[in-house]
């Protein structure tokens, strides 16, 4: 894809982002660089990382299901990623958690169009297109 295609991903990405914030309570993201990552796109909601340190997936999914209803699942698009989707997704929808799968494939087209597939890089694709928030 050229520069210009990339650049207007990106924007969608950052349009489905604010979107994002009114569709979902809460973001689950694998670690702090994809928290800084969608924070440098404009994301102003709610974001958790996935794994906390002596914490278990049904434990991290109770937490989450007692205190918010909607949950983007935002993994890496990766063999990792997806299998941690697919787990968390699974166990927070058991527990009464509406998991935004159709935000998740929206994200992962802009992504795959941008041609990046961990959410921490981002950052670096914005930078790389020169675009700031």
């Amino acid at each position: 894809m050229n520069e210009r295609g990339k650049r207007e991903a990106l924007e969608r990405l950052r349009l489905l982002l604010l979107e994002a914030e009114e569709r979902v309570d809460l973001v689950l993201v694998e670690g702090p660089r994809d928290v800084e990552a969608l924070r440098s796109l404009g994301y102003g909601g709610k974001v958790a990382i996935c794994y906390r340190f002596c914490v278990n997936d049904a434990e991290m999914a109770e937490d989450i299901a007692s205190e918010y209803g909607r949950v983007l699942v935002l993994t890496d698009f990766d063999r990792e990623g997806d299998e941690i989707n697919v787990r968390l997704s699974e166990l927070l929808e058991h527990m009464g958690v509406a998991v935004d799968r159709s935000l998740r494939g929206e994200v992962a087209r802009l992504m795959a169009a941008l041609e990046v597939y961990v959410v921490e890089a981002l950052d670096n694709v914005s930078e790389s297109l020169g675009e700031a928030v």
